[in-house]
Order: structure tokens, then sequence, then C-alpha cells
């Protein structure tokens, strides 16, 4: 694992495919959050203490997970915080590039944004291991807030999609830095919205947010 200290409370750990099958991990134990992937995130948190002098402050954290095309991850995070979580996306372009380069030096290519896609500010996307997290979730985003949204489903994992919209850049990063607490953030693009399109399944097509507030709060 490689890590880099992008402020005093922003750390990027890059952990490999090795790295990984060291801990008998695979993606899904990240995305679901399951006992294995929590554990090894906790101890991802903890070795930034020795490794770049992180220090956790109020023990709230937020964290970016974005997979890599060698089976990789690059994992961000930071005091959770609006402000914080926007300096995890204002960053989120360059780890992707800076990443890719090393990649590409390695196996002797060029280099260049990861897998060449452009990852869209104005949209986010959410894994929940359940669908009662993805509404936890929902229930915590007060209702004079419209979000236009989608909720999909592939394999055991539930994907809420967030567009920005008429909202607010400074409402937007607020509601997306509460999701943190139920869910993941991953990086989005429109070829990984055009795989859960044809791999998954489109569970609400709009207002997805609204309608699992509703449902939660019933």
């Amino acid at each position: 694992m490689k890590y880099k200290k992008i402020n005093d409370a922003t750390v990027q750990c890059i952990i490999t495919q090795e790295d990984m099958m060291e801990y008998g991990l695979t993606l899904t134990d990240i995305f679901e959050r399951n006992e294995k992937g929590e554990e090894f995130l906790r101890d991802v948190i903890e070795r930034a203490h020795d490794e770049v002098g992180y220090q956790i402050n109020n023990g709230n954290i937020a964290m970016q997970i974005t997979p890599l095309k060698d089976k990789g991850l690059v994992v961000t995070f930071t005091d959770e915080s609006p402000a914080a979580f926007k300096d995890i996306l204002q960053h989120l372009k360059e780890v992707l590039q800076d990443v890719s380069m090393e990649l590409s030096r390695q196996d002797g290519t060029e280099g260049g944004p990861e897998t060449g896609q452009q990852y869209e500010e104005n949209r986010r996307m959410f894994v929940f291991a359940s669908l009662h997290q993805a509404m936890q979730y929902t229930a915590s985003i007060p209702n004079r807030y419209s979000v236009r949204s989608h909720l999909y489903k592939e394999g055991e994992a539930y994907y809420l999609v967030l567009e920005k919209n008429r909202l607010s850049h400074k409402t937007f990063n607020k509601i997306s830095a509460q999701a943190v607490e139920f869910g993941n953030l991953i990086a989005v693009s429109e070829d990984r919205l055009l795989y859960l399109e044809e791999h998954g399944e489109c569970l609400i097509r709009d207002r997805a947010v609204s309608k699992l507030r509703k449902i939660y709060l019933a």
C-alpha cells in the first residue's frame, strides 16, 4: 500500500491487487462493507498515522473508493464535513491520472487518465450493501431538497445516483457527505452508468431519494 498526504485532513492510499490478495479480499468485500472489508478499511486508516502522520480528530471519516483497472483501489479519506468532502472530489481526477500514469510506467504503455474516462463532478454514485441502508440515507436528506436521483441494483449491492441539477454546490456537497455514513462513494462516468444499465436493474428511475424517503418514513 502506498500513502500520500493530500493535506492535514485528507489522505490517499493506493491499494494494489497484491495487497488485496494478501488480505484475502475482493472488491465485493469492500463495496458491500462486510466484516472483512470494514476491518481492512479501518486498518488502512490506522496505518496512515504511521505512514504519513495522519491524525484523526473526531473519529468521523468520509471515504471515497475508486476501483482501478488492475483490480486495485484508490481509497481517499478525510474529516467528514461538506468542505472536506468537496476536497476529496477536487482531488479525484488528479488521483486517477497519477495512478494511471504510474501503472502505465510499470507496463510500458503511455500514461493518461484512468481508462480515458471523464468523471462527472455534477453526478455522484453511492453503493450500499442493503436497500435498508440506502433508505436510511435518503431519510437523512431534508424533504425541502428536490434531488434528481436513480436507484439501481447489481448483484447484492444497491447503487444510488445523485445529480446536482438545480441544487447549489454547497447543498449538493452537504447531502453527498451525509451518504458516507451509510455507504461508499465511487467514481462515476458514462461508461460506468452504461455498464450499470446493461448489467444491473433500474429499480427507480428519477426521484429515487423522494420515493425511498417516503417508504422509510411511512
